[in-house]
């Protein structure tokens, strides 16, 4: 399917690929930096946004389908592609499926396997019982740190606005698909040049994720962001629009293999 979606800019194509329960105005604090330079594509999943649900149930394989047919629809043969938890996981299954199609690859808040898959079946089961606004508030807390939370409601309060809003259906079918992914056993396949970033605080996908992709993608490196919990392209977004540009422009060495950020 081909999923709503906004292009901006021109050059290089770039592809941001959202995490769960958010839509495509997560990338907002990306769009000014990065649409100087490339033809930045970005979209809602399937289930968020202005993307609408289909029937029947989701696997990583079916949403890295809809990037693709988003490619293909606007006549992209290869790009580069920045993906945020579950869309790093995406992202990830692309490349190793469809390697003429990645240029370059930042995986963001991400992992080979995220939880288990009976994590994610009670998430589905909630948020189908009660809408996801059954869930948004312990989201928010594992999406940015306290001092952001204390200091940015405004912020948090838009994002957990459009997690709400997304259907539940929808999102619990991702869940599902996250669940039921397990890359670990790929990984080593990923040709393409790769940064793996990640925030030092973030529970969700830890420091070790990031370390086990930076061991087993061939070539990858590392930065961390200190004091960054899980959605640091909005908690530490000038931090990571430079990480971005840099690394999209070709440097493939940006930071040091496991580099930090300094407050």
């Amino acid at each position: 399917m081909i999923p709503h979606h906004v292009t901006d800019g021109d050059g290089p194509a770039v592809v941001l690929l959202n995490s769960l329960g958010t839509t495509l105005h997560m990338w907002q604090p990306q769009v000014i930096p990065l649409k100087e330079r490339f033809r930045l594509v970005r979209f809602d999943a399937r289930g968020h946004g202005r993307t609408p649900r289909t029937a029947g149930a989701l696997t990583v394989d079916d949403l890295a389908d809809d990037v693709a047919d988003l490619l293909d629809h606007l006549g992209v043969a290869r790009a580069h592609l920045v993906g945020a938890s579950l869309g790093g996981a995406i992202a990830m299954r692309l490349a190793v499926r469809e390697p003429d199609r990645v240029n370059r690859l930042v995986l963001v808040s991400t992992a080979a396997k995220i939880g288990t898959p009976e994590g994610w079946r009670a998430r589905a089961e909630a948020v189908r019982a009660g809408g996801c606004a059954a869930v948004s508030g312990p989201a928010m807390s594992r999406w940015f740190s306290e001092a952001f939370l204390a200091d940015q409601p405004d912020t948090v309060a838009a994002f957990r606005d459009r997690f709400d809003a997304c259907d539940a259906e929808g999102y619990a079918a991702c869940c599902e698909a996250i669940g039921g992914m397990d890359l670990r056993d790929q990984v080593h396949r990923i040709g393409a040049p790769a940064l793996v970033v990640a925030g030092a605080d973030d529970e969700v996908t830890t420091v070790a994720d990031a370390a086990f992709l930076d061991e087993r993608i061939p070539g990858a490196r590392t930065v961390l962001a200190e004091g960054a919990k899980h959605l640091l392209t909005a908690e530490r977004a000038d931090w990571a629009n430079r990480i971005l540009v840099e690394f999209l422009d070709g440097d493939p060495a940006t930071g040091d293999e496991t580099g930090t950020e300094t407050p």
